[in-house]
């Protein structure tokens, strides 16, 4: 992974593996989360919105994107799209839809992290009525009590959130 700043506030990563770059922002005090969510759901809105709450580091969702944009590649995706299969790899569930809904930012949430692949960030930015934060906020976000039982972690592995969660991402399909 190659990392940049954008700007202040969003973070860009180059996949090695595919060559292809994602984009990360965090908004915080979201408005109109059901309209920007019927838009993603619609496909109107090139992105995906995961909940910061479950979401450690942008590390953890760039391990996630970079396996769904391999999966991508060769053809083997198990959802309809990039964007649905980052929530997917995100989750330690392999039912697809309890991933989405975990994973997946609610009508509820005013926070959450607006990913995309190979798209900026411009046209979310136009339509979310919220404010921009920067990505390193993340940690901040974490429900730790959630992400215990979401994922089913074991106190140890809280020691190294992020590393546990990208090991648990990278080994799903093997296991």
């Amino acid at each position: 992974f190659t990392s940049t700043r954008d700007s202040i506030m969003t973070c860009s990563v180059e996949m090695s593996s595919t060559g292809q770059k994602l984009h990360m922002g965090l908004v915080k005090n979201v408005s109109n989360t059901k309209q920007v969510r019927d838009k993603v759901i619609k496909g109107e809105l090139a992105c995906t919105m995961v909940r910061s709450c479950l979401v450690p580091s942008t590390l953890v969702v760039a391990t996630a994107a970079n396996k769904a944009c391999l999966a991508y590649s060769r053809g083997t995706m198990k959802t309809r799209s990039i964007n649905t299969e980052i929530l997917f790899n995100l989750s330690s569930s392999s039912n697809i839809t309890d991933s989405l809904n975990k994973f997946g930012g609610q009508d509820t949430d005013t926070t959450f992290l607006v990913v995309s692949v190979d798209k900026g960030l411009d046209e979310a930015k136009e339509v979310i009525e919220g404010d921009w934060v920067d990505t390193s906020n993340l940690s901040e976000q974490i429900n730790k009590d959630l992400l215990l039982k979401v994922h089913k972690l074991k106190v140890e592995e809280l020691s190294d959130l992020t590393g546990s969660l990208c090991t648990r991402i990278s080994a799903k399909d093997s296991l």
